[in-house]
């Protein structure tokens, strides 16, 4: 079958068909226009109104940058453990031997009360005790009266303990073959502190007892410090 389509007819159908297709195609992009409108309108807001929380960072410490392994005990820690005497709480750890505590400090004349470190089991002549880095007087009567007594230290002013079990009688000498237990006490305390607390047992005995009055204080711009910490504890 054959159709005859003059010049004029054909010029129409052009038309007609242009139009349509106009027609269509504004149609179909006009709601795509609209929705990507919407879309970046909704996502500047989400950007003005989106907020970026650090909850964690890598926090400084000293078994990250050193080349032997360090247990490293903060001073919360020892607060919350309850417990009165600092040397009770690191004789739970298994680098170290109960050998002279306040559950058994009477082994021999003049050690009662005492409460001495002894790494390794190797002795508390062979475990070397520092505080800020520093050797500490001697508390003790056995020996050569080298083991410092950790009662003696000021348990509030205690920012961290760092326990190293290896590789520092090269360093130290002979009294550090089993260790070295560095307490790290805070630098430029300033403010009034005072804690007390007390405790029995479940069968009414072995009462303990402990206050404490931290106080300490800036001066001369902040170039210098002095803090003060009265201790009382008592164990029965």
């Amino acid at each position: 079958m054959i159709v005859k389509i003059n010049k004029r007819s054909a010029i129409l159908i052009a038309l007609l068909t242009s139009t349509i297709f106009a027609s269509g195609v504004h149609a179909q992009t006009a709601p795509v226009a609209k929705a990507k409108s919407k879309i970046e309108k909704k996502t500047e807001s989400e950007v003005n109104l989106e907020t970026i929380v650090v909850t964690g960072s890598r926090i400084s410490r000293p078994g990250l940058t050193s080349t032997v392994p360090i247990t490293t005990i903060s001073g919360k820690s020892l607060l919350e453990s309850g417990i009165i005497s600092v040397g009770d709480v690191l004789n739970k750890l298994p680098s170290l031997r109960s050998t002279y505590s306040q559950a058994n400090s009477t082994r021999f004349l003049g050690t009662a009360g005492l409460n001495l470190l002894d790494l390794r089991g190797l002795g508390t002549q062979r475990t070397l005790v520092l505080v800020n880095g520093r050797r500490h007087v001697g508390g003790d009567i056995l020996n050569n009266a080298v083991s410092p007594d950790t009662n003696t230290f000021p348990t509030d002013l205690i920012e961290r303990v760092d326990i190293v079990t290896g590789g520092n009688s090269a360093i130290y000498g002979s009294d550090a073959i089993a260790g070295v237990v560095n307490f790290i006490l805070k630098q430029n305390y300033s403010g009034i502190e005072l804690r007390g607390q007390g405790g029995t047992s479940n069968y009414g005995d072995a009462n303990s007892y402990y206050a404490s009055l931290l106080a300490g204080t800036n001066f001369a711009g902040g170039k210098g410090n002095v803090a003060v910490n009265f201790e009382y504890a008592r164990q029965d």
